[in-house]
């Protein structure tokens, strides 16, 4: 991924006035404007979304190959919309710093992907689930997965304080019993899925859930040369340990915090040391 370089995995995208800014809220606020375009183009007729959404008739018939990308940039104006943009901002932040802004991406990839690939599954088998657009989806398993990562965290709502798995549960819970009582089948499949997606990637990362494996990987060792009197050979005794690059997770909570200009001379020196050193893993 030549835009998110190996080297600024664990750093923020940009800067805003010296705070930093991550790519979850840049996809949140672009989730947002998004919505202010579908709505002026469904003044106009919305023709242009049409082609846009996803369908099964629109993927595999009108060869619509685009759409199960595209889908997500359809986000009619919703309070809900707004709501959960918040959330991945919020919680997409803390998501994306943890697994770092290229895994990040693949979560984000997989939950868009997904939904379309059941969709399509259903449609070869002749159900039709129900039109994909919108971002609210893909934001809510966003949510999902720093549920998942930080089951115990506090949030504060109103008058009461909640560890956050519960309220996953309870949105999940709410919106499954919804579907259930519309017999929105397929409507409560995607839920499902979108839910199963997150956890399952965040699971993976963690180790926790592994693919099956025929055969088995031998440990690559490393050689250095050590140079003696008598020539020159290569030691299997000394591998070479790679260098480990300082831990930036303190410096940036320090700056989400405080700010850029909090930072001392030494620890603008280690942040420096970091991204240097880790640009010269990446190559």
């Amino acid at each position: 991924m030549s835009w998110f370089p190996e080297s600024q995995d664990r750093l923020p995208y940009t800067w805003w006035k010296g705070q930093p800014v991550y790519l979850a809220a840049i996809i949140a606020l672009g989730a947002v404007g998004t919505m202010i375009l579908t709505a002026i183009l469904m003044a106009f007729g919305g023709g242009i979304l049409n082609a846009l959404i996803f369908t099964f008739p629109n993927f595999a018939h009108k060869l619509y190959l685009w759409t199960p990308i595209s889908y997500v940039l359809v986000n009619p104006p919703s309070i809900w919309l707004v709501l959960n943009s918040y959330f991945l901002w919020r919680f997409g932040e803390q998501v994306e710093r943890h697994l770092g802004r290229r895994t990040f991406v693949s979560l984000l990839l997989w939950l868009v992907l997904v939904p379309p690939a059941i969709s399509t599954v259903f449609g070869l088998a002749g159900i039709s689930l129900p039109i994909g657009l919108g971002i609210v989806a893909v934001e809510f398993g966003v949510f999902i997965a720093f549920a998942t990562l930080y089951p115990r965290a506090q949030l504060s709502i109103i008058i009461a304080t909640v560890e956050v798995w519960v309220l996953a549960a309870i949105f999940v819970g709410v919106s499954a019993l919804g579907q259930l009582a519309d017999q929105d089948w397929p409507g409560l499949t995607l839920l499902a899925v979108s839910v199963g997606t997150a956890i399952a990637f965040i699971r993976y990362q963690q180790g926790h859930w592994k693919f099956p494996s025929w055969t088995q990987r031998r440990p690559r060792t490393k050689f250095r040369v050590v140079r003696h009197t008598e020539g020159t050979r290569t030691s299997r005794e000394d591998p070479i340990i790679p260098r480990v690059p300082p831990n930036v997770d303190a410096l940036l909570e320090k700056i989400s915090r405080e700010g850029l200009g909090s930072l001392t001379d030494d620890e603008r020196k280690s942040l420096e040391e970091a991204s240097k050193d880790l640009s010269k893993r990446s190559k």
